[in-house]
């Protein structure tokens, strides 16, 4: 049996899209270009209404009016560290 395709309802808690916010970055000694919102866009173009003045290996920053936003590539994962051997 198959799960329904929709609920139906959208609204503020629908999810965000797939291709919603940064799917990749890619570097290269030459040039940097990241994935947002399902768009190639290099290093100092304009995206969301900002621009795109950092690339990190897993996150950019966007730059607006003097102001830093940064995104993640994956925003929901929280980065603990490991416990040490033998500890319970």
């Amino acid at each position: 049996m198959r799960p329904p395709t929709g609920s139906g309802v959208a609204g503020a808690g629908a999810a965000a899209p797939a291709s919603a916010g940064l799917q990749a970055v890619i570097t290269s000694p030459r040039r940097k270009l990241a994935v947002i919102d399902g768009v190639v866009v290099p290093l100092g173009a304009p995206v969301r209404d900002a621009t795109l003045a950092g690339v990190a290996d897993s996150l950019v920053v966007l730059e607006k009016d003097g102001e830093r936003d940064v995104l993640l590539m994956h925003p929901n994962i929280d980065k603990k560290p490991a416990r040490p051997a033998g500890a319970k």
